[in-house]
């Protein structure tokens, strides 16, 4: 997957930078947490500090532009955002598990 910095803002009351990326990848669309990751590495970021907002992508491309928001402590993004959107974004998913059958 290939990353590249479109447009970055800087929000000084909401304490966040938002970030316009392009990303490049071969098969299916990546998951955000793998965009998430790749954008911390390239930002050279604190992971746990970045939002995936939106992941725009078009049928049969193989590109996809990205909407991030990267705030400037945990404070900040947990008075910004909502608590659903943190816990999703934190959560490590969890594999389903077969009930048992009666």
């Amino acid at each position: 997957m290939d990353i590249k910095i479109t447009e970055e803002k800087e929000a000084i009351l909401l304490s966040r930078r938002e970030i316009s990326a392009e990303i490049k990848f071969k098969g299916a669309t990546p998951s955000k947490e793998t965009i998430r990751k790749e954008l911390a590495s390239a930002l050279k970021a604190n992971e746990k500090l970045i939002i995936v907002k939106h992941v725009y992508s078009s049928f049969g491309s193989e590109t996809a532009k990205v909407i991030a928001y990267q705030y400037a402590s945990e404070e900040d993004m947990k008075k910004v955002e909502p608590k659903e959107k943190i816990k999703k974004e934190k959560a490590p998913k969890e594999e389903k598990q077969k009930k048992p059958e009666e």
